[in-house]
């Protein structure tokens, strides 16, 4: 197993997005979703000049020998005070994209929200905002 080290808020950023965007033992996220997240990324000025093929490659090899968990909780402290609750945001748009949360969804942002140092009460406040956002959706089939 290889270290889990994260070296720069980016990457720490990627690897939490990528421990959102993928589960454990599932089939991976459709295509819609990855252009979601890299288009998040892309937008982002704080991913400016930073390569993010790399960043996802790195975050992926992490996730796959550690794991949700073990990723979020190693990768949160590495994220500024100032861009957390940015980031945050960026966990709620991708996890509740269908306008609904699933028990097991519902567990991975409290994890998110608990690592990010995110309140309890800003954090129902954010999800439920992306959850009424997102609840007409149209659902991309990939």
């Amino acid at each position: 197993m290889t270290d889990l080290t994260i070296r720069s808020e980016q990457e720490a950023s990627v690897a939490i997005l990528f421990s959102c965007l993928f589960q454990e033992g599932q089939q991976p996220p459709g295509e819609s979703r990855i252009e979601h997240l890299s288009r998040m990324l892309v937008l982002c000025s704080r991913f400016r000049g930073h390569n993010l093929s790399e960043l996802s490659q790195h975050a992926l090899s992490l996730f796959s020998q550690h794991g949700a968990k073990a990723l979020i909780e190693a990768a949160a402290p590495q994220v500024s005070a100032e861009f957390r609750e940015t980031l945050f945001a960026m966990i709620c748009e991708l996890m509740t994209d269908t306008g609904q949360v699933s028990e097991e969804t519902s567990e991975r942002i409290g994890m998110c929200a608990l690592y990010l140092q995110i309140p309890m009460e800003l954090m129902r406040t954010m999800v439920t905002t992306y959850i009424i956002r997102n609840r007409f959706n149209i659902e991309i089939v990939d």
